[in-house]
């Protein structure tokens, strides 16, 4: 596990290059004729030149966006989505209110979005009593093994030290989907609790990547962390923020071999905070990208195998708590990368009355629980937790 500060290249630089490259450019495909594949679409579809003109919109686009060919694009679509400098990617956004996502497929200076409604919202009540009782429940059998453990001094010999790791190994997998549940599901019902501090981002990016990275080193992966210097400073939770990047490196960790790196930056990109996180893995197929921010099942390279895929769909929900977005590029053997935008809500030279947080882990709790299908049933033991 290392750590660099050097600058690494921002999206602006990068955009740059794809204008020049893309304004020196004739497009080889008639913007009509693309257009002409989407006229029977149901989902919103338009194409936008590199100055974010909208050079053509199918019906759904003018019908639920408003936009037509000539409008500025970034009056409904954020431009650091528009400006991304990946060629194929989707991305979190929100129409009318409703979450959607975006996929983004560019082609010879001319960039296609395709909108992707959720086909039906929430009904019912929140399951927030059912979920609540779960948790209770899982409390209480954490104690029976705490009590256990203790009481007949099991870790006080080999067998009885394994059996009480695979104990408490299990309790935390258990606790893991019981708060991703929990946390699933105040998303969707609009509930996610949010307590913002003025926070470092840097501080909470850094110090995590060292803790998960010494606990992955028996497995030979490393986690690098950069950073320009300075300190990142906005208002966000930290708790949340924890949870967040702890479900991105789960996805990018489980699916990495002896030797890998997975790469997490924290840059700023105008009035934005970027946080990415790379990994060299197998990448994910086409056909599962457009349900990846779901949380419908989806599995496979680059999203969690081991549980109803909620990983993403959690992570998304606390950037846009933040007001962010979650942008989602990946190929087949090319790896994954996912990038957080959190916008800098403080004004330069702004004095800010809260007192900055302090960035601390809940102990290793929350680390050994989201990491809880990945480490060695060795690290679970009832010393770990006092």
């Amino acid at each position: 596990m290392r750590e660099k500060t050097q600058p690494v290249e921002t999206n602006k630089d990068k955009r740059k290059n794809i204008k020049r490259e893309s304004m020196g450019k004739e497009m080889s495909i008639l913007p009509e004729a693309i257009g002409a594949l989407f006229e029977m679409s149901r989902d919103p579809v338009i194409g936008v030149d590199a100055g974010h003109r909208v050079v053509f919109a199918d019906p759904p686009a003018t019908a639920l966006l408003g936009l037509r060919p000539g409008d500025d694009a970034a009056t409904v679509v954020p431009a650091h989505i528009l400006d991304d400098p990946a060629e194929q990617f989707i991305a979190s956004a929100s129409v009318g209110g409703r979450k959607a996502s975006i996929s983004v497929r560019r082609m010879e200076g001319l960039a296609v979005l395709s909108w992707s409604l959720p086909r039906q919202e929430p009904t019912g009540a929140n399951p927030d009593r059912v979920l609540r009782q779960l948790a209770d429940t899982l409390m209480t059998t954490r104690l029976a093994i705490d009590a256990l453990v203790r009481y007949t001094k099991a870790e006080q010999d080999p067998a009885g030290r394994e059996a009480a790791s695979v104990l408490y190994k299990s309790y935390y997998e258990m606790l893991r989907l019981s708060r991703h549940m929990t946390l699933a599901a105040d998303i969707a019902w609009g509930q996610l609790p949010f307590i913002p501090q003025v926070t470092d981002l840097g501080q909470v990016c850094r110090e995590l990547c060292q803790t998960v990275g010494l606990l992955l080193e028996s497995r030979g992966v490393s986690v690098v962390f950069r950073t320009d210097p300075g300190m990142c400073l906005t208002m966000a939770d930290p708790d949340q923020l924890e949870v967040m990047l702890l479900n991105l490196l789960h996805n990018s960790l489980a699916h990495c071999q002896a030797g890998d790196t997975v790469q997490v930056d924290l840059t700023r990109d105008g009035e934005r905070f970027i946080i990415a996180v790379q990994d060299p893995g197998s990448g994910i197929s086409p056909e599962k990208m457009a349900g990846i921010f779901s949380g419908s099942g989806v599995s496979g390279p680059g999203v969690p195998a081991d549980g109803p895929g909620m990983g993403l769909l959690i992570a998304r929900g606390i950037a846009e708590r933040h007001g962010g977005t979650m942008i989602l590029e990946s190929r087949p053997g090319s790896g994954t990368s996912v990038r957080i935008s959190i916008p800098y809500k403080a004004s330069e030279g702004l004095t800010v009355n809260t007192p900055l947080a302090r960035y601390r882990s809940d102990g290793m709790n929350n680390v050994l629980t989201e990491l809880s299908p990945l480490l060695d049933k060795s690290f679970y033991t009832r010393k770990m937790f006092d």
